[in-house]
């Protein structure tokens, strides 16, 4: 299931491109968004950047907010797929947003040995701590960067002149459209480093009223699709009941999940759904919820949005 911020930092690349090529200090040229068709392996990261430079080079860029013991094993392999089906070499780059449990053995290589000093296998990766940046590389850098500053080395007390400084050059230099999806972007990065009372305080009646709503939707969510599917378990009795009715409860909270979060971003793209179309998402299968909020970034109008 696509957690909030990847719909985030997924905008956040597609934006400007360029901007993260600057960021990460790589060349920079002409890019284009690649579709790699490796949707059997991979459901979330079936798109990289291809960077038309002299020679030309693809880019893969993975946010991790969290551990998660098969995250360098998986980057090698999305990287030899990508590199095989584009053709030309492929930079990974590991983009870490929060500190978590095991994020110091991330040290941006991999090798796999037959026995000591017999490497047959070596993958070389970059990985970037957000929190160990000043904020001031994110406030300075491309508009695609803003909401990043206040999950950077920003402490409680600083974070406030921080979001202050990210929503006067939102309000400055961007387009409202625009400026509105990066504000959203920064309240749902900021729930990766602070408490949500604490984040709805720093931002505007708009985003606040959304997050606060997103929030109480998706726990509102878990917590019914948990207790259906527990009564059914004990309506059902004996322990192969239970099971199933705790499987039914974590599907419905799924669902629910990815229900509220199509409704919560698509309000801010599309505004207000139609009865119709809430109608469709509540009788849509979580299955086909999760293949629609790919559409959020592309789609122009809620029709647009559940066209087949």
């Amino acid at each position: 299931m696509p957690k909030p911020f990847d719909a985030s930092t997924k905008f956040l690349i597609e934006l400007a491109p360029e901007d993260w090529l600057r960021f990460l200090k790589l060349p920079v040229g002409p890019t284009e968004l690649v579709e790699t068709d490796l949707s059997t392996v991979t459901a979330a990261g079936d798109k990289i950047l291809r960077v038309n430079t002299v020679p030309p080079y693809g880019l893969h860029v993975e946010f991790q907010a969290g551990p998660d013991p098969e995250l360098e094993a998986r980057a090698w392999e999305y990287n030899v797929l990508y590199t095989r089906r584009l053709q030309i070499p492929v930079e990974t780059i590991l983009i870490l947003l929060r500190p978590f449990s095991g994020h110091k053995t991330l040290r941006g290589q991999l090798d796999i040995w037959r026995q000591p000093g017999q490497a047959i296998h070596h993958f070389s990766y970059e990985v970037v701590r957000i929190w160990e940046l000043p904020p001031a590389v994110f406030l300075e850098g491309g508009n695609a960067l803003l909401p990043l500053a206040p999950v950077a080395k920003v402490s409680r007390a600083e974070v406030r002149e921080v979001v202050q400084a990210v929503n006067e050059r939102l309000d400055r230099r961007v387009k409202p459209s625009e400026a509105e999806q990066l504000r959203t972007a920064t309240f749902v990065l900021m729930g990766l480093k602070y408490p949500r009372e604490f984040v709805e305080k720093l931002m505007s009646r708009n985003v606040l009223e959304l997050s606060s709503t997103y929030q109480a939707l998706i726990q509102e969510g878990l917590d019914k699709g948990m207790a259906q599917g527990l009564e059914q378990g004990l309506e059902q009795g004996l322990e192969q009941g239970l099971e199933q009715g705790l499987e039914q409860g974590r599907e419905l909270g799924a669902a629910t999940e990815a229900r509220n979060l199509i409704l919560l971003l698509g309000r801010q793209r599309f505004g207000t759904p139609a009865d119709e179309v809430v109608g469709v998402l509540q009788a849509t299968s979580r299955e086909r919820l999760e293949m629609l909020a790919q559409r959020l970034l592309t789609a122009t109008s809620w029709s647009d949005f559940l066209a087949d």
